[in-house]
């Protein structure tokens, strides 16, 4: 998997574990939406998306290491910042806000392509 696609996927997956505790379809996050108002994300859904970043990071790391994400870091972040933060963790990947909005446009229409559609 080239580089870009590494990227691509990773955003994909971010929005759709922020669809999967949010409940809001992962093609209609938006870079800028606030997790926790935006969202209505409380405490244990900020728990729950940080194990699943964690999770996600592990996976992606060449180096068998550990990712590290808490809840309190995503506590008054946007979409785009846990993207950013779990590419920074993972890989070491530090994109600036123009690259992160053009992979969460990628990433929403290949889950609208796909038909996929995440709600709680």
């Amino acid at each position: 998997m080239d580089e870009h696609s590494l990227l691509a996927t990773t955003v994909r997956d971010t929005l759709v574990n922020i669809a999967g505790v949010s409940g809001t379809a992962a093609k209609h996050l938006r870079p800028g939406q606030s997790l926790s108002a935006d969202l209505g994300l409380d405490e244990v859904d900020l728990d729950v998306l940080a194990g699943c970043q964690c999770r996600l990071g592990d996976r992606l790391r060449r180096d068998r290491g550990i990712t590290r994400l808490g809840a309190d870091e995503l506590r008054d972040g946007t979409v785009a910042d846990v993207v950013r933060l779990t590419l920074r963790r993972a890989l070491g990947r530090r994109l600036d806000p123009a690259g992160v909005r053009e992979l969460i446009v990628l990433a929403q229409s290949g889950l609208r392509g796909a038909g996929n559609s995440v709600s709680g």
